[in-house]
């Protein structure tokens, strides 16, 4: 790990592993630069193992500290990640550990390229992969621009599902290894709410419908559905669906689908609850009740 210091014009750079116990001020924060890059090391390697290549450590990531303390533009508050070039991280804006938890975000777009499945990605799966890695360093944050606040979204939901949640870093970073778009992000969500609360629906779906493909695409349109739900709206969603009646068919679920689509897009400012109630109430057979006898 490098750090590349910028003062009086000059530019100077430093082996982190190498500083010792020197301290380094910027702006507002106090950096060590020797134990952050033993920090970095460390979460890497739990993370990663022997998939992380030593020239990856050594010669693609890159910590800067400028003179001003503090870089300008839209980026300043984290670092930069170029396939060509590596991981850029800014000292100034956060503390010590959060600026660790920046860099194995950064790590986690390199990790995702040596895997090949980077440039297949798209924007919101990318940040979601990297927020799953700062996550493995307590770092938590949210964001208000796109596609950051998509997969901070999501993550978080997927991260407090206990089925998910609870694996080895190494199943949890495979399991994303395997997807390419916020689509893929949601369904992955759906299975795992729906195998950490037993709500049922895989048992519903293989009653329902015994072709393979008929079931992955009424999975798929839930996801498209569910892609920026609530975790209580995907429940609510699944427990209304695996009620549905024997008679009901995948087109009508399908078209139910659909209709909440619309008419969510249609008024906005409507209780999404409702209306997912109002379009599946032609199907969805009715709650069990318990009468007191007297």
């Amino acid at each position: 790990m490098q750090l590349l210091l910028h003062a009086n014009g000059q530019q100077t750079v430093l082996t982190m592993e190498n500083a010792g116990n020197q301290v380094l001020v910027v702006g507002e924060h106090r950096y060590k630069p020797a134990q952050m890059a033993r920090k970095v090391r460390r979460y890497a390697t739990q993370m990663w193992g022997d998939e992380l290549g030593p020239d990856i450590l050594n010669e693609r990531l890159t910590f800067e500290a400028l003179e001003t303390g503090r870089t300008n533009g839209p980026w300043a508050d984290s670092g930069t990640f170029s396939p060509r070039s590596g991981s850029f991280v800014s000292l100034g804006r956060w503390d010590e550990d959060s600026t660790v938890g920046i860099a194995l975000h950064e790590m986690g777009h390199e990790m995702h390229l040596r895997r090949g499945g980077y440039d297949a990605a798209d924007g919101v799966l990318r940040e979601a992969v990297s927020l799953l890695a700062e996550r493995e360093a307590g770092l938590l944050r949210s964001f208000e621009r796109e596609p950051y606040y998509t997969a901070s979204h999501l993550i978080a939901q997927l991260s407090e599902l206990p089925a998910f949640g609870n694996q080895p870093f190494t199943k949890r970073w495979n399991e994303l290894m395997e997807l390419t778009n916020d689509t893929a992000l949601a369904d992955l969500i759906n299975f795992y709410l729906d195998k950490s609360e037993r709500l049922g629906l895989e048992r519903w779906l293989k009653r329902f419908a015994a072709n393979p493909e008929l079931r992955d695409a009424l999975l798929g349109k839930l996801a498209v559905t569910t892609l920026r739900y609530s975790m209580e709206l995907r429940r609510q969603l699944m427990k209304t669906i695996v009620r549905c009646g024997a008679t009901v068919t995948p087109e009508q679920i399908a078209q139910v689908l659909d209709s909440i689509v619309t008419l969510d897009r249609r008024y906005p400012d409507d209780d999404l609850s409702r209306i997912i109630d109002f379009c599946f109430a032609p199907h969805a057979r009715p709650k069990r009740r318990l009468f007191a006898l007297g």
